[in-house]
């Protein structure tokens, strides 16, 4: 055996052969400590067989032992990962000295091929970070950048509030209901997912990034036509139809729209639509109004006596106000907002929200909202089931003003709300796992039995869109109602003037006083209270 002796002292000598390290003892005078010491010395030795090396030290017979393998002067690793190869020099700090350095850096090159790295090393890095004896970074692989999911933006519906404001000259209320659009027009986006940008490891091996998720675009197919863009980058949603966009059970919709450039009167008569319907300017006496969705009236100067304005299905907004002379009947079964309403009759299964005054007006509706601070009931009747808020209620002149709230159960509305916020956070659940299911499918490689799957998700996708519509629509309205005080409420912010009648859920109070202060009159406990 051709043995090349590396170390040698009085105890004990070693040698190498093929890369191999064996042992010499020649008497017991040298202890594993001992021997350790010597090691650190010698950073190419490493040490594997451990029971032979003690039995050769304890017990010398000077021959040969095998105790471990010769280390190359450069060993090359990498992480589990394959994503980061380290070198380490196993060159004692005297011996590092002494090596050429570009020597060296040739040497990590050549094992690192040998290793098969062929990608992200650094040789700016490797010359800074040379050192003896510790593991340093050599090589670096790339993560692979997931793509972007797929984001959709569709069509916001303006916010249905009304601005009350005074300009110096006139007293103003503005608001849109209807959100009209042109044929052509924008109505939504998706924005499409990326495929993402693959990594590689250090043996330059692809690290395949994951793509995307993909959001299904839910709209009326009807009404809306998708097109995706050149780029193929994202689809677009435009209106195939001049129209109002509606939220229909939570599906994204053109409507109908009439648009009437001037009154309703003999030219136009009486109307009825299906749909929205926007009138510019007024409403001459004794004619009516009705549609499914929304209407909105946008002349100055209001109404007078007019027959009837109906929305079955939606909000009525009536810029200018209504001087009803006796006649005028506003119904809907949705909201009602209007500047002012006298001499009228108005039936709401919503709320009704009025800018100024209610003067001799019967209302009935859900609840009944003036919300500037100058507000005013004066004489009529009013009747809500949840409450009544108003700045001033009756005046001066102490006309008889009929104030009457029928109540509600406030606890069970607010069991209902809560459960109601439960429901709405399980659907969200269920439509993010839907969603993140109908990501996975492939409309281009599917077998009948995967595309029967798809379709049954698309059509629980859509189920559960319309669900979440309806009740977060709901909620908001159950926002309002728990705003009230107790199980039923009338509140003045300014003043209650004598000769106002407030009833709650058959509590009845006549206050024959002038009240110059805000108060509340509530229901709570069976009990009529104020404060």
């Amino acid at each position: 055996m051709d043995n090349n002796i590396i170390y040698t002292n009085e105890s004990f000598e070693l040698f190498i052969n093929q890369n191999e390290v064996f042992i010499k003892v020649n008497n017991d005078n040298c202890s594993i400590p001992t021997f350790n010491e010597i090691l650190t010395e010698l950073p190419r030795i490493r040490i594997t067989k451990f029971i032979s090396l003690k039995e050769a030290l304890t017990n010398p017979t000077k021959t040969l032992i095998s105790i471990g393998e010769y280390k190359p002067i450069v060993e090359i690793t990498t992480s589990p990962d394959k994503l980061k190869a380290y070198a380490i020099i196993n060159l004692n700090p005297q011996e590092y000295k002494q090596f050429d350095k570009n020597e060296l850096i040739k040497l990590i090159m050549a094992f690192a091929n040998n290793k098969n790295i062929i990608f992200g090393l650094n040789l700016e890095r490797i010359n800074n970070h040379l050192k003896p004896l510790e593991k340093f970074c050599i090589a670096d692989g790339v993560l692979p950048i997931n793509g972007d999911d797929a984001l959709i933006n569709l069509y916001e519906l303006q916010e249905v509030k009304p601005q009350i404001y005074n300009d110096g000259k006139v007293n103003h209320y503005e608001m849109n209901l209807i959100n009209k659009v042109d044929k052509g027009d924008w109505v939504g986006e998706r924005i499409e997912p990326t495929s993402g940008i693959p990594g590689k490891t250090v043996f330059g091996t692809p690290i395949p990034a994951l793509p995307g998720k993909q959001l299904k675009l839910i709209y009326d197919k009807k009404t809306i036509s998708a097109n995706l863009s050149e780029d193929e980058k994202r689809t677009v949603l435009t209106s195939r139809k001049t129209g109002a966009v509606i939220y229909e059970d939570g599906i994204l919709s053109v409507c109908n729209c009439l648009e009437i450039s001037g009154d309703v009167s003999f030219e136009t008569g009486n109307i009825d639509f299906d749909g929205f319907v926007e009138v510019k300017s007024g409403i001459d006496d004794n004619f009516s109004v009705r549609a499914d969705n929304d209407i909105q009236i946008m002349g100055q100067l209001g109404l007078g006596a007019i027959d009837t304005i109906e929305s079955r299905d939606g909000n009525i907004y009536i810029r200018g106000g209504i001087a009803g002379k006796n006649k005028a009947q506003i119904i809907c079964n949705g909201d009602l907002y209007t500047k002012f309403a006298s001499d009228c009759t108005i039936i709401c299964n919503g709320t009704v929200n009025i800018g100024y005054y209610a003067m001799n007006a019967n209302i009935k509706a859900k609840e009944v909202i003036l919300e500037s601070l100058n507000s005013k009931i004066i004489g009529g009747s009013i009747e809500a089931d949840i409450r009544v808020v108003v700045g001033e209620l009756g005046n001066r002149a102490e006309i008889p003003t009929s104030i009457k709230v029928n109540g509600f159960s406030k606890a069970t509305y607010k069991e209902e709300y809560d459960e109601m916020n439960t429901t709405i956070d399980t659907i969200k659940d269920k439509i993010n796992y839907i969603s993140q299911s109908l990501s996975v499918y492939n409309t281009n490689s599917l077998d009948e039995k995967q595309q029967k799957a798809l379709i049954d998700l698309e059509i629980t996708y859509e189920k559960l869109l319309k669900q979440l519509k309806l009740f977060q629509q709901k909620r908001i309205k159950y926002v309002s109602y728990l705003k009230s005080k107790g199980d039923g409420e009338i509140r003045a912010n300014k003043c209650v003037y004598p000769k106002v009648n407030i009833t709650i859920n058959n509590h009845s109070y006549k206050n024959n006083k002038l009240y110059k202060a805000p108060i509340t009159y509530y229901l709570k406990d069976n009990e009529l209270k104020h404060s």
